[in-house]
Order: C-alpha cells, then structure tokens, then sequence
C-alpha cells in the first residue's frame, strides 16, 4: 500500500499504526516518505526525477541484510504536495528472527569506575597503614637534688658575667635623708645664760681690711649690748668706679649680761667703739635671725638624757626613711639584698646643748644609704656555669630549678664591689639517648614497649600515645616516632 504523507483523509499517526498492524500481520514492506522519522536511505529507479525512501519498522536487524547502513540525516522539513512516485513493492521477505551482534568492549564506563574505586581503596589502605600511624614517647626521667657552696662578687667595674673570676657586673646606688623632730625639755636648773646669735659686720669705710678684737660691742637698736666671742678681721670694701662697695663677715656675739630680756629679734647693730668718728657710720652690723639661750633663774632645761633619747628615736625614723627611699631608688629587674645596703648615721645635732635652758629643742639627724644591686639572672646564669662543672655527664642540670640562698655579704664600697657566699640548688635530670629508643622501640607493640621503657633505670616513668587510635603499635618508620622528655 503506497499513500502520500500528510493526506488530508487520514491522519498520519493513525496511517502509522495501520501499516504497523499490516506489518506484523502479514510481512509486508511498504515504502513511503513521511516527516519527522529517521530513516535507511535506498535508491529507486528515477521516475520523474523522484526519488523514495525505505523504512523499516520492523526489529532492528532485519534490514541490515537488504539496506545498507548510512548515515541518517534528519529530513528536511519539507512536505510533498504531489502524490510521490515510488518503484515497485520490495519482495516478500520472510520473518525471520536475527540475532542481534553485539561488540565486546574492555574499557567501558563501568570498567573505568571499578578501577577508580580499587585506586582509591588502596590509596587509602597505604595512607591508613604507613602514613598516618604515629607515636609519641613522653619520658620522665629520673631527677635527684644537688647542692653546693660559692662565692660571687658583685663588680660596679664590670659590664658582663666573669665567668672565670665568678664576677658578675653591679651598679652602686647611694642616698642620703635626714630627719628633724622636736621634743620638750624636762630638766630644772637655777640658771644665768646669756644670750648668743650671729651678725653680719659690713665695711663701707675703705678698701683696707678692719681688725675687730674679742668683746668689742655692738649696740642694738633697742640699746642692748653684744659683744664678740672671738678677734675677727673684715675684709676691705671694693671700690668700683669711684663707688665704695661693702665687705662682709659673719661673726658670733654673746649678750652682754644674762637673762631671756636679750632674746631679741633680727636688728640692726652699731659698733659704739667708733663713735665720733667717720668709722662709726661705715662699720655696722645687721642680724638675720633672733638672739637665744639667754635665761635666768629658774627655768627647763635639756638633759643630756633628753638629748640622748631624742636623738636615738629620730636616727630609726631616719633608717627607716632611707631605707624605703633607697629601695624605691633602685630600678626594677635589679636586686639589692639587705644585707648588701650600708646604712651610716652621717651628723647629728640638737639646737640645745645639755643643761642648756629653754622649753622646747629640736634634734636633726642625717643618714646615707650605699649599695651594690644586680640582676639576679646574672646570678643564676653565672650558678648554673659553676654547677654544670661539678655534675656528671649523664645529668642533666634544670636551670629552671636553681634556687640561690645568699648565706653573708662582705661590701668594700672603696672598691665597689660586694662579695655574696652562697649556698645553690638544683634539680639534676638523668639524661637518655633518645635515638636509641627509638631505634629499639621501631616496630614493637604495647606490650613490648612497656617492659623496654621499665628497663631503663634512667626513666621513672612514661607514656605511649599512638595515633590514630586504631594503632597498636610503634611505627617501623622510626621519624614517625617522637619522644619527649618531660622534665618538671
């Protein structure tokens, strides 16, 4: 049966069907052109210059004995209005079934997946097996104490340790502090004190120096009288320009007569032995500060045990004021020992002597503070070079440990040096050859390893983490192998 694609009496899909059904009743070929299939294409005799197309719509196969295979093409999109002319019916061909001939292929998609996943399996076997087993080996060694007598000596002359000579470089720091306290007198004593106190004596008169001899007097302006303790000479005045610039001297005066009357404040004091003539003018006296100690009749008075007790509570308060201040004195990371610091009482004074009258009197006391600080890393450093000399050498010195007591101190500031004897202590570890563990540990399990590590007698005790955690024993790799000594 021959029909034209696309007729209009029958649908083409219903046209299909009809021949499919005509097909595998009766085994008929029936050649026709239609849109949109893909086809085997086959020659046919030329009739009006048309040509037609085969299609099998059997099972695949069947046409490979009549049509031979071409490359299909999709048909163009174009639809046949006239009725196309196509040769004569195929023969009868008999149905038959034909086995399909199938190419064996090796390297197919599945046998490239299979050898991917093998690949990765063995990977990951050899990573798991010999790269990530590892074993840290943490060691405690055995310690013992050690302890020794030394002398180090505190150098200011030195910048750096002396190992040889035990040295080890200071700086000198010194202070002084004073302290000034008042305290009542408690003592009573029929008493004729004269008052004392200090003038200052000017020479406006010429250039030539003036002898005044012991007891000349000097009037107050109040008209009081004091006169010289000892022979003084004032020096002569400066002419400059013409103009006569004074000299000066300051000489100590004593009242004329006793009694507290003569206690007088700052004045102004001529020399009555000049007067009448030019001098008297010229030579003058001016106190700055008043006139004391002067007394009579009954009256307090300080005791020497009241000078004594005064003075002994302000030198503490003045130790203990210089020792806090030299001690904030001294920069951090340096150390300055006690016993190193040399404390001296450098003056003491009280403005009243024993039996001297008056309420009230003031002690002044003034200390100095010397020392030779150091760092005590220096100490350390310069201990442990000294202990790592007496030790075996199957020891191991903790620097860390070394503990230093400074037994006395010997200062000689003349010199600037301070020689410390001390008494050092240290912890000393047993050393092991760490190699030689893991040559012997390579390739040993649990079991074997813990009775290696109890027969080392260098080893109080240890540990054996493996990693990770299905690993039962040491790595034969030996730079898979760590060990650690744990010295605390």
């Amino acid at each position: 049966f021959y029909f034209k694609a696309g007729s209009k009496k029958k649908p083409i899909n219903q046209k299909i069907k009809e021949i499919i059904k005509k097909i595998t009743t009766e085994g008929n070929i029936f050649a026709f052109n239609i849109k949109s299939l893909l086809v085997s294409e086959v020659d046919f005799p030329k009739k009006k210059e048309r040509t037609g197309r085969v299609i099998d719509l059997r099972p695949k196969g069947i046409m490979a004995d009549i049509v031979s295979k071409r490359k299909i093409e999709e048909e163009p999109k174009e639809i046949f209005e006239e009725e196309p002319v196509f040769s004569e019916p195929l023969p009868f061909i008999k149905k038959e079934k034909i086995k399909r001939e199938r190419e064996f292929k090796i390297f197919t998609r599945k046998f490239w997946i299979t050898a991917l996943v093998i690949i990765c399996i063995l990977g990951l076997s050899y990573v798991v097996y010999f790269v990530l087993p590892r074993a840290q080996v943490i060691i405690s060694p055995k310690k013992e104490k050690v302890n020794f007598d030394t002398e180090i000596t505190v150098d200011k002359n030195i910048n750096s340790v002396d190992e040889k000579e035990g040295k080890i470089p200071g700086q000198f720091f010194q202070l002084e502090s004073s302290v000034s306290k008042e305290f009542p007198t408690t003592g009573e004593k029929e008493v004729e004190e004269k008052a004392k106190g200090t003038i200052t004596v000017y020479n406006q008169y010429s250039s030539s120096p003036q002898t005044l001899v012991k007891t000349t007097r000097f009037k107050a302006t109040d008209g009081k009288i004091f006169r010289l303790v000892d022979t003084v000479t004032i020096p002569g005045a400066t002419i400059d320009e013409g103009k006569i610039i004074a000299s000066s001297k300051d000489v100590e005066v004593i009242a004329d007569e006793a009694g507290g009357a003569y206690n007088i404040g700052p004045s102004k004091f001529t020399i009555p032995g000049f007067e009448g003539s030019p001098k008297y003018a010229a030579f003058y006296g001016q106190s700055s500060a008043a006139m004391s100690g002067g007394a009579k009749g009954k009256m307090k008075v300080a005791t020497k045990d009241d000078i004594d007790g005064a003075t002994n509570i302000v030198t503490i308060e003045v130790k203990d004021k210089v020792k806090k201040e030299f001690q904030e004195k001294i920069p951090q990371g340096l150390k300055l020992l006690e016993s190193a610091q040399s404390l001296e009482i450098i003056e003491s004074s009280s403005n009243l002597k024993a039996n001297q009258p008056g309420e009230r009197f003031i002690v002044t006391v003034k200390a100095r503070a010397s020392g030779l600080a150091f760092k005590e890393q220096d100490a350390l450093f310069l201990a442990g070079k000294i202990m790592n000399e007496k030790i075996s050498e199957n020891k191991i010195l903790l620097l860390s440990t070394i503990k230093i007591n400074y037994q006395s101190v010997k200062n000689n500031f003349t010199q600037g040096e301070t020689a410390l004897t001390c008494k050092v202590e240290a912890d000393a570890a047993w050393n092991f050859d760490e190699e030689k563990i893991k040559n012997d540990l390579a390739g040993k399990n649990e079991a074997d390893v813990r009775i290696y590590l109890s027969s080392i007698p260098e080893i109080e005790n240890a540990r054996v983490i493996f990693w990770p955690f299905w690993v039962k024993k040491i790595p034969s790799n030996k730079n898979k192998i760590k060990v650690i000594s744990n010295v605390q």
